[in-house]
């Protein structure tokens, strides 16, 4: 996990070159603000290869610094770094100074630390500089995290605060599709919620947490399944009052039922929770909660629910009806 690498900027001298490469802008964010506590913040310099050269970089770290032994320049968007994507990106290459980068990675630098910030979900191995540069560099995966190193996260983050959260509520937040940048956020928000209290559960959580569209949807989606219309349509008409189109409602609740009748379909062969997990592609803790609803076995209830959508889906795209007026309709019929 990465809080590894972040224990070694903390007690480990500098190195002259680090590339941050990943699409977790947290961790990316954090690794950053690691490297910058090392140094002088008089001798923090910020540069964009967007209006930036690589000379500039290069001539920066020839600059001696006046306030610290040392000096930190951070490198935003070094497109040279991945993949050319657009006809632009192919001619920065064709004037990219090669030979002469190359040779600077030879001859580091002794008073200056480099980051490169390469917001990509990875890097161009294929390109030379990119190898040489790996030889140079450490380099510091911000991809996102695994299910595992998630719980950790969450258990590090609740313990910062002072808090010990319950299992579940350290399930729930895993699985939450969010950037860590808004999970720290929540978990802040808890934390000083239950100020008078160590433990921290789900309902103490749910409490103050921001509404988040994928739960709002399964909320949505636990009322059409229980023919509460009236709770239906509130959240329905919630979800509309947060900019939602229908037909992307539409989308996310037959997800929802989809993945209710594959766990039923799975549950009914015998596969454990973390086998069905790996093929439905869910989170344990969604399926978890799959598994226990009540309709989970009823396939053909479902299945019948899911054409009905599919016809809405159909009306949303043909109809001259007003779009929100379709789907309400439907869910207050159902």
């Amino acid at each position: 996990m990465i809080t590894k690498q972040w224990q070694a900027l903390n007690k480990e001298p500098l190195a002259p070159f680090y590339v941050i490469v990943g699409q977790e802008g947290y961790l990316r964010d954090e690794t950053v603000k690691r490297i910058q506590a090392r140094v002088d913040p008089e001798e923090w310099f910020v540069l964009d290869l967007e209006q930036q050269s690589i000379e500039d970089v290069m001539l920066e770290t020839d600059t001696i610094p006046f306030f610290a032994e040392k000096k930190a320049i951070i490198v935003h968007n070094p497109q040279f770094l991945r993949a050319a994507v657009k006809d632009k990106e192919k001619e920065k290459k064709d004037t990219f100074p090669q030979k002469q980068f190359l040779n600077w990675l030879d001859h580091p630098s002794e008073t200056a630390v480099v980051v490169f910030v390469a917001p990509y979900e990875k890097l161009d191995d294929r390109k030379k500089v990119v190898k040489e540069l790996r030889k140079s560099a450490v380099v510091i995966e911000a991809n996102p995290l695994s299910e595992s190193d998630q719980k950790s996260w969450v258990l590090s983050q609740f313990r910062a605060h002072g808090k010990a959260p319950t299992d579940e509520l350290i399930d729930w937040v895993a699985a939450v599709p969010l950037s860590l940048s808004f999970k720290r956020n929540e978990i802040a928000k808890a934390a000083l919620y239950v100020s008078d209290s160590e433990e921290v559960t789900f309902d103490d959580y749910q409490q103050v947490a921001s509404p988040v569209l994928e739960d709002n949807v399964f909320a949505l989606t636990e009322a059409f399944l229980q023919s509460n219309r009236e709770k239906a349509v509130t959240l329905y008409n919630e979800l509309l009052k947060q900019k939602e189109e229908p037909l992307k409602l539409v989308a996310l609740l037959a997800g929802q039922l989809r993945l209710l009748i594959q766990v039923g379909y799975f549950k009914k062969m015998g596969y454990p929770n973390t086998q069905i997990a790996g093929q439905v592609k869910a989170h344990p803790y969604r399926v978890k909660l799959m598994m226990e609803h009540p309709l989970v076995e009823q396939e053909e209830l479902l299945v019948e629910k899911l054409k009905l959508l599919a016809e809405v889906d159909m009306q949303l795209k043909s109809s001259h009806m007003k779009k929100e007026r379709i789907l309400e309709l439907y869910l207050l019929a159902n």
